[in-house]
């Protein structure tokens, strides 16, 4: 009589897959079962009622380990335990509680070897919400109604703002921690975590609070600035022409035209901009109060609004009062309707080709040297710090304070693109370009993974916690050297990023720095 067919054996199926595959009780009853068939059809039905374990939790592939161990040793298993019912017992119980425990265990030593670790994290960031920059006297000539005032001076990161992006920070322990980077708990010292941040109130203040929400209960780690001196701007963050030539007027001109357009008049235009109309209403619903100086008036519309529009953002994200909120005459969906004005007249114009080599080489530049000095740390027992790298050579993670126009230089100098919450190329309050650095266990080398993270509008205005099950938006980033939906090498992105930097726009030096004083 013939028995069931034999089990595959495990050199037939993929470990992984084999380990995957986890079967019930019964099923691993029917394995053995089909095992003594295969080798003591005599005694099979004895020795299948003594066979009733408890193996709930075993895998196929130790199955078919066993059924491969049985094969290779049939005629010896066969000769010695088939007499003997207790023999083939023990002999299969032994087989089969070995594969047990090899198969898993070999399959666990193969996803070390193979799996990929996080060895370090560089994040870019905009600052959190801040007030407008012009005065509310200033503004109101805009609007047939006043502006509202803010508790805080003009530029200055405001309360709701310090609590938004501490948040932003608690998250980041949380995803570093996930992603095993950092510790889950206890306080990082400052040759693991680094920051640094522009001399503006609003960008200091943003990186201790971040700080705050990434080590909580902590000692607070330094804020990194320049050492400020009358006149002296920070070359990473922008382009001083004390440090960097002037590009020429007509090479500007030659830029804007050839991304954004033959006509420049029509690109800033009514006609080219219809929300235009709408956000006119909104500044001054009533014609017979007209605003002092309509938007609509203006030779360009798009420039004169786009940065009303988020002035609109900083109110709504700020979590006033939605009769405060462009005075009572904006909602959330109005307000998604205008940020594209934002972004067409503010972002795409930071994006062009000219604009981006000039003012974005220089970060771009000392940013690969950061992750340079990361990725030589493992591969050399002596690492020793790299010219230009932010923070010291151990550091796990950097972290940098910067502005809207950093995160844009960057994505139009790289060709980063992102949609989050719905709105192409954003940079609000908190976003970030985040760089990792991922080390193979096996081959030991380095890939790079860039994504865009940012809060929502709703996260943002509600102040409501980031946690792993309620986490900021991201979306993945496919840098220079790499395509998309691909590991990429670091040694790729390196090469490929470098040779997109104007030369004469790089500083190779940090300009000195100090720990920002605890008032700025």
């Amino acid at each position: 009589m013939a028995g069931p067919s034999p089990l595959v054996p495990a050199s037939d199926m993929s470990v992984a897959q084999a380990n995957q595959e986890k079967i019930p009780y019964t099923e691993v009853l029917l394995l053995m079962k089909q095992l003594s068939w295969a080798f003591c059809a005599k005694e099979a039905k004895c020795f299948f009622a003594a066979l009733n374990l408890e193996m709930r939790h075993y895998t196929s592939a130790a199955a078919s380990w066993t059924y491969s161990t049985l094969l290779a040793h049939g005629t010896t298993a066969k000769s010695i335990y088939c007499g003997s019912l207790y023999g083939m017992r023990t002999f299969l119980i032994a087989t089969f509680l070995l594969a047990a425990t090899f198969v898993p265990a070999q399959t666990q030593t193969l996803k070390n070897q193979s799996r990929d670790e996080l060895r370090f994290t560089l994040v870019l960031s905009r600052h959190g919400i801040r007030p407008p920059f012009i005065a509310a006297s200033a503004l109101n000539l805009r609007s047939s109604d006043p502006w509202p005032e803010w508790e805080v001076p003009l530029g200055y990161l405001t309360p709701h703002g310090a609590l938004a992006i501490q948040h932003m920070g608690a998250y980041m322990r949380l995803d570093l921690s996930n992603k095993g980077l950092l510790s889950a708990v206890g306080c990082p010292n400052n040759s693991e975590v680094y920051f640094y941040a522009n001399t503006h109130e609003r960008n200091i203040m943003s990186a201790r609070n971040t700080l705050a929400g990434l080590a909580p209960s902590c000692d607070p780690l330094p804020v990194n600035t320049i050492v400020p001196a009358p006149g002296v701007e920070d070359p990473i963050f922008s382009a001083p022409q004390n440090i960097f030539p002037e590009p020429s007027v007509e090479a500007k001109a030659a830029d804007r035209q050839a991304a954004l357009g033959n006509d420049l008049t029509a690109f800033y235009s009514l006609v080219g901009n219809p929300e235009l109309n709408e956000f006119a209403h909104i500044l001054a619903p009533d014609p017979i109060h007209p605003a002092a100086k309509p938007i609509l008036d203006d030779r360009r519309p798009l420039a004169a609004a786009s940065s009303l529009v988020e002035d609109l953002l900083l109110e709504y994200t700020d979590d006033k009062p939605m009769s405060e909120v462009g005075w009572g005459r904006v909602d959330e969906s109005t307000l998604r309707r205008l940020i594209p004005l934002h972004t067409k007249g503010f972002a795409l114009p930071q994006r062009t080709p000219l604009t981006s080599r000039t003012e974005g080489s220089n970060l771009v530049a000392h940013i690969l040297d950061t992750l340079e000095q990361a990725a030589q740390r493992s591969q050399t027992q002596n690492a020793t710090s790299v010219r230009g790298a932010f923070g010291p050579v151990g550091a796990r993670l950097v972290y940098i304070n910067g502005h809207d126009d950093n995160l844009c230089n960057i994505g139009g100098l790289l060709n980063l693109h992102w949609n989050v919450d719905g709105i192409d190329d954003d940079t609000p309050p908190d976003s970030q370009i985040v760089f990792e650095l991922w080390q193979n266990a096996k081959s030991k080398q380095y890939t790079i993974h860039l994504f865009y993270r940012a809060q929502t509008l709703d996260q943002l205005r509600s102040g409501q916690a980031l946690t792993l099950a309620n986490p900021p938006a991201e979306v993945d980033l496919t840098p220079p050297g790499c395509l998309a939906g691909q590991s990429c090498p670091f040694a790729a992105f390196d090469h490929a990023a470098h040779a997109l930097l104007d030369p004469a726009y790089i500083k190779a030096d940090l300009l000195p720095t100090e720990i920002a004083p605890s008032i700025p």
